[in-house]
């Protein structure tokens, strides 16, 4: 039997109601956290938002060369497992080095506390080796592209920042399965951000896909999901405050950007930035 998102499931086998629903709320979080969001795998067919933020698709070369240099925030919606997209994202890094701009890369790919790491890697203090090991993108993120690692190597040379946007994933683990937080993780979470019904049916609608999911279940995985974005959002705002003339491009997956919803959501509530979005 094939799964609606293309991977290969068994034969279903009857459990306890009990089991059975633990069972499929494992199996949501194994796919929420394949490639950090479920809603990027079905965001291509989205009608993307309209002039706040602005949304390419496409666009022609100046268009889009115009619109960065107007441009606060610039998100680059990816197909995390898509390598046209990354190459797109390598294109787009060194086109802004030769026209000599001044940014910062912003990645959904680490999580805020291992900042650390990538301004040891800035300062050639590590090796990407070490890097990749001590935040784990050796076995989370560098299968899905040899071009995350080009990238970083870009802004390194280039001698501008790599910014870790995330939350940690077992932060966002617990949120998912409603587990309590310690006071330590408390102080990660970021505050002052609302959703709407809006943003959760369009997760529910994501969702369609599992049927039997418990109510609860589900609203736990939107929690998960807006700790994601609301946390990207707030590391966005916070560097923006820092470095107000610095542009940020924004690596993340197109379900955290498309649609409306995700990062320049929560980005405007707080903040009036210039923000665009680029789908390769």
């Amino acid at each position: 039997m094939r799964h609606r998102f293309g991977m290969r499931c068994s034969q279903p086998r009857k459990f306890h109601p009990a089991v059975a629903d633990a069972i499929k709320i494992r199996r949501m979080l194994a796919l929420l956290f394949f490639i950090q969001g479920v809603v990027t795998l079905v965001g291509q067919a989205e009608q993307l938002a309209g002039p706040e933020p602005g949304t390419l698709q496409r666009p022609a070369d100046a268009v889009l060369w115009r619109s960065i240099a107007e441009a606060d925030v610039i998100y680059i919606g990816e197909t995390h497992d898509r390598p046209a997209d990354h190459a797109y994202q390598l294109r787009l890094v060194r086109g802004m080095v030769r026209r000599q701009m001044d940014f910062a890369v912003g990645w959904e790919m680490f999580d805020q506390t291992q900042q650390g790491s990538l301004d040891a890697w800035d300062r050639g203090l590590i090796s990407r080796q070490q890097l990749f090991q001590a935040t784990g993108f050796d076995r989370r993120w560098a299968v899905y592209s040899p071009f995350y690692a080009k990238v970083l190597q870009t802004v390194k040379r280039a001698r501008q920042e790599n910014v870790a946007l995330n939350a940690p994933p077992n932060l966002v683990k617990k949120i998912a399965r409603g587990q309590n937080v310690s006071s330590q993780e408390k102080a990660l979470l970021p505050h002052g951000f609302t959703t709407n019904r809006a943003a959760y049916r369009n997760f529910v609608a994501l969702m369609g896909g599992h049927p039997g999911i418990p109510a609860h279940s589900v609203r736990s995985l939107f929690a998960a999901q807006n700790v994601w974005d609301q946390t990207m959002a707030d590391r966005i705002l916070q560097f923006h405050r820092l470095r107000p003339q610095t542009k940020l491009v924004v690596l993340t997956g197109r379900g955290h950007v498309a649609g409306g919803f995700g990062i320049p959501f929560f980005v405007k509530q707080k903040g009036s930035l210039r923000q665009l979005i680029v789908l390769p």
